[in-house]
């Protein structure tokens, strides 16, 4: 039964959406949910609303349309959080500019990327300073960058025609760390606060975890722009953002480009008029360098890339200390650098000076994250590695930071919504993840008719992981299942051992359909191109559960090569499991796989009028009854099938 409320009149039949679009299809868990929203900010009571909407619901109107309708009238901002970009560019372009005309209301909007999407000039001018270094490429990306600075407006690193990948943005994006904020002689050009700036007018901002949580948990300031209502969309992807902010790690090639940066020749200019303390410094800086190049040489030869270090390894601390007790000592030196800016008397240049005084600070941070990595001290709570010449910790549990960023600037109503945000219905395992206590949680249902429109298939392939012979037999499984729909497929496999191999087999013959695989294009054209070829197959990692929109005939089929567990060598499951011991498994692993199971299939059902099947290439989805990962599955069909040699035997409905 619907209750009467103005979004009734926006949402049901013959309401104010069926007259504004064309191909408008009424939904009941739409309007429920927006019905909830608005329930909750008409109450005076601070909520926070925990609310699953599957593929489909077409939660992003729900959701904005009763927060606009009692924001705006009472003057009050917006906040919306994403995971990606995908979706932040169709609320700012597409959405929000349509929904202003829908409803008659009149408001700003904008999207405030992340710090590291901006052009730093400094860095950037720093990079010149050095010379046009050479990326592979005889200095071409870093000429064409100088040239690009001088027509910017925006100072977005996306419009740079670079590959993604390019290492010059590490090099030149604005960051947290080393920024020299009111101090920076570039503040009035920078990006980042341009953007900021206009940011405060809006009345709703788009942004993402990822920034938010590296001003309230990273640095511990407030998120730069106020707002009463938070909407954190794709919610499930909190806890990956607030791990990445909080992690800490140290490079070789940090500690080398520290070395060699403007900072560093302008703080030694403050110390000439006692050029003993310059000779001390250069010298203890040589020597942190040399040491610092044997204690990452030392790193590799003794440290498997990308596996878990549980405990210190004494020689490598050794090492590192060496290398810190050199930093120190310039320290020392360095600490009259700060002299100077108490020193009214001193005829001086601010903007050098701040500069200096950020590259000490740098320095300083170099070394206390050096320790932390090497001393090992707080694992299984933390979990530390490397990844080939850099350290890298990263925080086992974030419960504690997603719900103290949540709560930093006490928003007075907060609604947190996915797809998936529920393990068999509950909502406990996102709540023990992010350690939110929602005052109101809801699940709705599909508004599809899945049972007419998809069945899944369960292939047991015979084989494990481990045996031989397992690669190959994805391989021809995969490449028959595609040939019997004719393509228009999405492949997700679980490592890119496997995508590439899966790539590899699909093409080595013609067949009647194109054959799409992951790093043959960006990620972007990738998309485009299968979503223009009906009849292609995309083959991918499991980075395309999300993000991978095409309805129709496009695609029909959707297999997953096996539950998606987690790599058992992967350094944050390794030290949650040394945290959780023998409960870790059925506490964490397998809800987490489940919920990422229920993405995965989530990509094949997306209108009203697509047709298809979702196929799982491990049969420990039916024989494995104790893991109860039928109850994740949808209400539809499901049939096993076994294979027999190299070929698909046909099964039954189970």
């Amino acid at each position: 039964m619907i209750i009467e409320s103005p979004m009734n009149q926006i949402f049901a039949p013959g309401g104010v959406l069926e007259k504004h679009f064309n191909n408008y299809e009424y939904r009941e868990p739409q309007l429920l949910l927006a019905q909830k929203v608005w329930e909750v900010l008409e109450s005076r009571e601070e909520s926070i609303v925990a609310a699953e909407a599957p593929t489909g619901v077409g939660k992003t109107f729900a959701l904005l349309i009763p927060a606009l309708l009692a924001a705006i009238p009472a003057e009050e901002k917006i906040l919306v959080l994403t995971a990606g970009i995908t979706l932040q560019e169709q609320l700012i372009r597409k959405d929000l500019p349509r929904l202003g005309e829908v409803l008659g209301l009149h408001f700003s909007y904008g999207l405030l990327k992340g710090r590291n999407n901006y052009v730093c000039l400094r860095r950037a001018l720093e990079m010149e300073h050095e010379g046009f270094l050479s990326f592979g490429d005889s200095g071409a990306a870093s000429m064409y960058l100088s040239e690009w600075l001088q027509r910017t407006e925006t100072g977005d690193l996306s419009e740079l025609k670079l590959p993604s990948d390019s290492p010059i943005f590490p090099r030149v994006s604005a960051q947290m760390r080393g920024c020299l904020g009111h101090r920076c002689p570039y503040r009035e050009q920078c990006f980042v606060q341009k953007a900021l700036k206009k940011a405060q007018d809006w009345n709703v901002v788009v942004s993402n975890y990822h920034m938010y949580f590296a001003y309230v948990l990273g640095v511990g300031k407030a998120f730069p722009v106020d707002f009463h209502i938070l909407i954190c969309d794709e919610a499930h992807r909190m806890v990956d953002a607030a791990r990445s902010v909080t992690s800490v790690s140290v490079a070789w090639e940090d500690l080398v480009r520290l070395l060699r940066s403007k900072g560093a020749s302008i703080a030694e200019s403050y110390l000439q008029t006692r050029e003993e303390n310059v000779i001390t410094l250069r010298d203890q800086l040589s020597l942190a360098r040399e040491e610092g190049n044997r204690l990452f040489e030392l790193l590799e030869v003794s440290t498997p890339d990308g596996v878990l270090i549980p405990s210190k390894n004494d020689e490598l601390f050794r090492s590192g200390q060496l290398v810190v007790s050199h930093i120190e000592e310039a320290l020392k030196i360095l600490d009259q650098v700060d002299e100077f800016r108490a020193d009214e008397g001193f005829n001086r240049d601010e903007d050098q000076l701040a500069i200096a005084l950020a590259w000490v600070e740098e320095l300083r941070l170099f070394s206390a994250s050096l320790l932390w990595c090497l001393a090992v001290e707080h694992f299984p709570e933390w979990a530390y590695w490397r990844e080939k010449r850099t350290l890298v910790s990263e925080p086992t549990v974030c419960s504690a930071s997603v719900s103290e960023g949540l709560h930093s600037q006490n928003p007075k109503k907060i609604f947190a919504v996915s797809a998936t945000m529920t393990v068999g219905g509950s909502f406990e395992f996102w709540q023990r993840e992010t350690g939110i206590k929602p005052t109101e949680t809801c699940v709705l249902d599909s508004p599809f008719d899945l049972p007419h429109q998809m069945e899944v298939l369960i292939v047991d392939l015979g084989l494990r992981v481990i045996d031989e012979g397992y690669d190959e037999r994805v391989c021809r499984v995969v490449g028959h299942l595609c040939d019997e729909n004719r393509g228009s497929s999405l492949v997700l496999l679980s490592s890119m051992r496997l995508v590439k191999k899966v790539g590899e087999w699909m093409k080595r013959v013609k067949r009647d359909y194109d054959v799409f695989v992951q790093n043959d294009l960006p990620r972007t054209e990738l998309l485009e191109r299968f979503r223009e070829d009906v009849s292609s197959v995309l083959v991918g990692s499991v980075s395309f559960r999300e993000g991978v929109d095409v309805p129709g005939e496009g695609l029909t089929q959707v297999i997953i090569d096996r539950i998606p567990f987690p790599h058992p060598k992967d350094p944050i499951v390794q030290a949650r499991n040394e945290l959780e011991g023998k409960k870790a498994f059925l506490s964490v692993t397998l809800p987490q796989a489940r919920m990422l199971l229920r993405q995965a299939i989530g990509r094949l059902i997306r209108s009203s009028h697509d047709r298809g099947r979702a196929v799982i290439l491990d049969g420990r989805v039916i024989d494995r009854q104790s893991w109860h990962i039928r109850r994740d599955l949808p209400p539809v069909p499901i049939r096993r099938l076994s294979v027999k040699t190299n070929s698909v035997a046909h099964g039954k409905t189970v």
